[in-house]
Parts: C-alpha cells; sequence; structure tokens
C-alpha cells in the first residue's frame, strides 16, 4: 500500500481515537516528511501538509508498478463505423447521461439496426452505466465495437458490463464469490451443462443458509427438466420454509413431475357432480380439514397476515396453483372461457382465478389469458388485469391495454398504466402501433387537457417514458396539443426533449444507413 493510502486509511479512524503512525521515505522526500513532523503542534494540520506532500509527489513522480502480464496490445480494427457527428453525439450524450431508461433502450436499439458504433468518447459511460443498470448489458455488445471490447479488458472493472449472460464466468465465483456472483456461476453452467450444474450445486448445497440456499435453487429455472426433479423432491424436506417454498414452485413447473401428480389428485377428489334444475353440472368443494401429508409438499395449513382468501379457500388455492391450465380441460371438459364462468358461480372464484393466473405465469396461453380479462374486474378483489395484458402476445396486447386505458380498475392512476406499458414495451424492444398509439395519445391530452393530470404525479414520471413507445410516425402529431400548464411546465419540457432526440436519431441514422 503507498504511504498516502496508508496514512488515509489510519486517518479514517479518527486522529483523537489512535494517533497515527506518520509516513517515512527515503531521501529528500523522507527530510521533507520529518521536517513537517518535527515541527507539529496538533494531529490534524500536520496530517493535511504530509496528505498534500505525499499527494503532490505522487502525481509528480508515479511510476506504474511492475507486472508478469504482457504489454497491453492495439484495438484491434473497427469493422463498424461509429456514430461521430456532431448532432448524434450531442443527442446520444445526454440521453446516456439523463434517460429516461425506454430512450437509452431504444437508442441503443436503432444504433445497432443501422450497424453505428457509439462514439468512442461515450464508451466509458456506456459502460460505467451497464454495471449499474444490468439490463442494458445484453444491448451494448452490438454498439461498443472493438474498442468497447478492448477497454474492457484495459479495465477489469467494465469486463461485466460486457458479460450479458455470463456465458465464461470465473470459476472462482463458485468457491469464493458472493451470492450474486454464484448464482451467475450456476446459471452459466446450467445452459452448457444443466446436470453437471445441478451436482455442483447438490455438493455444497448445506454450507449456504436457508436464503442462499433459496437463491441458488431459483436458478435451476434455466435448463429446468424432469432430470431435476429428485433434487427438488429432496429439497422439500429442507429445513428452511423459502427453500421448500421455491423447490415446489419448480416442480410446478414441470407438469409431468410427481408432485403435479399428487397435487391434480387433491384437486381431482375435490370435484364432482350434482343435479340442478334436471340436469348435471360441475362442482368443487375443498377439504374440511387439513391433510398433515400436504406439509410435505410446501402447503400451509394457516393463511399469512393479509390473506383475503378463507381457510379452505387457502388450501384449495395452494392445491391448484400448482396445476398446469390443461389439466383443467382435460378433469372438466371445459375451454378456458367455460371454465372461467363454471369459477364464478362456485364459493371459491377468486381462490379458482389466483391459481389459474399463476399457471398462466409459468406457461401463457391466449384463449386462457382472454377468458381471465373478460373476468376482470372483480369487486372488492384485487386482481391486476395489466399482468395479464403481459403475458399476451404483443400482437394482442394493444387493444386490452386501450380498454384498461378508458376503465381503468378504481384507484390505478394513468401515469402508473403507462409505465407498465413502457417497461413491456422497452424489453421486448417494440413499439406501439400508429393506431393504438394515437388512441392512446389523444386520451392522455384529455387527461392534460382537463386537468387530471395535475393530480397525477405519477403522469409527469411516466409520460416521457411513454413517448419513446410512440412509432416514428406519430412523433410529430405528439409534439403539439399540449395546453400550457405551469405545474407541468417541467414534464412538457422533457417530452418535448425526447420527441426532438428521436427525430434526431432517426433522420442521422436513417441518412447514414441509405448513404
Amino acid at each position: 500500500m503507498q504511504p498516502l493510502d496508508q496514512l488515509a486509511t489510519q486517518l479514517l479512524v479518527g486522529t483523537d481515537r489512535r494517533p497515527p503512525d506518520w509516513p517515512s521515505a527515503d531521501g529528500e522526500l523522507g527530510a521533507l516528511l520529518g521536517e513537517i513532523q518535527a515541527g507539529a503542534t496538533a494531529p490534524e494540520p500536520t496530517a493535511l501538509r504530509l496528505a498534500g506532500v505525499l499527494a503532490v509527489c505522487a502525481d509528480a513522480g508515479f511510476l506504474p508498478g511492475t507486472t508478469d502480464r504482457p504489454p497491453i496490445g492495439p484495438c484491434p480494427h473497427e469493422r463498424l463505423a461509429p456514430a461521430a457527428t456532431p448532432e448524434l453525439l450531442s443527442t446520444l450524450q445526454p440521453i446516456l447521461d439523463d434517460g429516461p431508461d425506454p430512450l437509452r433502450a431504444l437508442a441503443l436499439r436503432q444504433l445497432a439496426a443501422a450497424q453505428r458504433l457509439l462514439p468512442p468518447r461515450l464508451l466509458p459511460r456506456a459502460l460505467v452505466l451497464a454495471l449499474q443498470q444490468t439490463w442494458l448489458r445484453p444491448l451494448l455488445p452490438a454498439v461498443v465495437g472493438e474498442r468497447g471490447r478492448w477497454l474492457a479488458r484495459v479495465n477489469p472493472e467494465w469486463q461485466p458490463a460486457l458479460a450479458a449472460d455470463d456465458a465464461s464466468p470465473d470459476p472462482t465465483w463458485w468457491d469464493e464469490g458472493t451470492l450474486e456472483q454464484r448464482c451467475r456461476f450456476l446459471t452459466a453452467r446450467r445452459r452448457l451443462d444443466p446436470s453437471s450444474a445441478r451436482e455442483q450445486l447438490a455438493g455444497t448445497f448445506g454450507e449456504t443458509d436457508a436464503r442462499g440456499r433459496a437463491r441458488l435453487l431459483a436458478e435451476l429455472t434455466t435448463g429446468l427438466s424432469l432430470a431435476d426433479e429428485d433434487f427438488l423432491e429432496g429439497c422439500l424436506k429442507d429445513r428452511g420454509k423459502e427453500v421448500r417454498q421455491q423447490a415446489a414452485a419448480l416442480l410446478a413447473c414441470l407438469p409431468d413431475s410427481r408432485y403435479v401428480a399428487r397435487m391434480g389428485e387433491r384437486v381431482g377428489a375435490c370435484l364432482g357432480r350434482a343435479r340442478k334444475l334436471l340436469r348435471q353440472v360441475l362442482t368443487i368443494e375443498p377439504p374440511e380439514t387439513f391433510d398433515p401429508d400436504w406439509k410435505k409438499d410446501a402447503i400451509d395449513e394457516t393463511t399469512t397476515q393479509g390473506e383475503r382468501l378463507g381457510q379452505r379457500a387457502w388450501w384449495l388455492y395452494q392445491l391448484a396453483r400448482a396445476l398446469p391450465l390443461h389439466w383443467w380441460h382435460g378433469r372438466t371438459g371445459l375451454a378456458a372461457a367455460d371454465c372461467v364462468r363454471w369459477a364464478k358461480g362456485t364459493d371459491w372464484e377468486l381462490a379458482l382465478l389466483r391459481a389459474w393466473i399463476e399457471a398462466l405465469a409459468r406457461a401463457p396461453e391466449l384463449a386462457w389469458t382472454e377468458a381471465l380479462l373478460m373476468r376482470l374486474p372483480i369487486e372488492g378483489r384485487p386482481l391486476d388485469p395489466l399482468d395479464l395484458i403481459e403475458r399476451l402476445p404483443p400482437a394482442a396486447r394493444e387493444t386490452h391495454w386501450f380498454g384498461v386505458m378508458e376503465d381503468p380498475p378504481r384507484g390505478t392512476l394513468l401515469g402508473v398504466m403507462l409505465g407498465r406499458i413502457a417497461q413491456t414495451l422497452m424489453r421486448d424492444g417494440a413499439l406501439l402501433s400508429p393506431p393504438i398509439a394515437r388512441r392512446m395519445l389523444d386520451q392522455v391530452r384529455r387527461q392534460w387537457v382537463n386537468g387530471h393530470a395535475l393530480q397525477d404525479y405519477s403522469l409527469r414520471r411516466t409520460l416521457p417514458d411513454f413517448i419513446c413507445c410512440l412509432p416514428a410516425d406519430v412523433l410529430a402529431e405528439a409534439a403539439n396539443g399540449w395546453p400550457a400548464l405551469p405545474a407541468l411546465a417541467e414534464t412538457l419540457a422533457q417530452v418535448l426533449a425526447v420527441i426532438r432526440q428521436r427525430q434526431t436519431l432517426i433522420h442521422h441514422l436513417q441518412e447514414g444507413r441509405t448513404a
């Protein structure tokens, strides 16, 4: 450690708590340091004088340390040209510095589509940003070029910014790394060899606390198959509740697992037939008592704090949520929409709806998603339609989004909905279609004109994000029609700035592509 670093480390403790060991050196520097110490009247000014001398000498006489590593080679020749025109540079820099995030993602994707690279002077900013926001990492390799990869080799701290999927993680992460590094290592190994990765996890599973075991177990989602079943069944006996719950969630993702079969038998026993108005109707009745064997499958007997389901409904929900949706077709003979209508006529609708929504999260199905959306809202029961819409194919989302905007659930703010829409589109790398974009834009303008936007603080935050989702054909229209409201002046300025930045990117990148 250098003398200045040693001095700083000691001063962090405080000179009143422990007198520092003053630094020494050879030659004229040592003589000067000794002179300062000899004339010391108090430790504080002495420390500052010594630090000043050491800092100046370090700058003036710095010599790089010796190393056995080979010298750094020159940066390889770039195959693609950077977007280095003054207009693009002055546009990209504030986007990277200030966002919003959907605009950052859009700009990087547009650069990649135009086969252009980030300007060299922006590469350090982009690499640092990707260290802080991991969702950016998959977008960087296509736009940093050889220079960006060379910089990451020169400064190892930047290397994770280009490791979008950690295809070759450091082997020491597993034995010496943090929990996050161990998870990333396990995920990368699962991509290459799921069985070997599972065995490696099993070999050290008991050496981690319950939180760490549950977190590592979740990484088995990558490459999950029936080959993992025996290990997961063993985890159902783990002493940690969160580990047992995670194992159960993974087993539920395997429709042919023994766990799902056990749940199917239990829910199947709840189904029956009854005569009603001269015809047979399907019925469902949860068990009257809790079966102790259920605990072996991570089923809780008592409801959690704040749970709105009653005791028997809580049991039914936990049993049914593990079942794939096709199980209900096979056992009831009903299509998705008919199942939802049947549930409405039972006393256990909310338990069934929640179970079906969880099954959709594992394996989305269009018919079930649309059937559940048609059932919402349910009075007094908080089921979020936006959660369901996000599971639809991109082409099927827009109409449902607009329907929720026109008739939002009670208490749902427009700004919150716009933010959710922007996040979903940013993740998928998609924009709204022009017809839906115009209809949504009109809806937002009405809120602006009638003053509702003044009370919706979330709208001020997410409206620039929403502007990033508009197609190029709608940007010129989006720049007009906003009445001046002093309270919303900053939001309007951000909206107009995003529009100008997007138009600049479109113009110069398309111009470069056709040149």
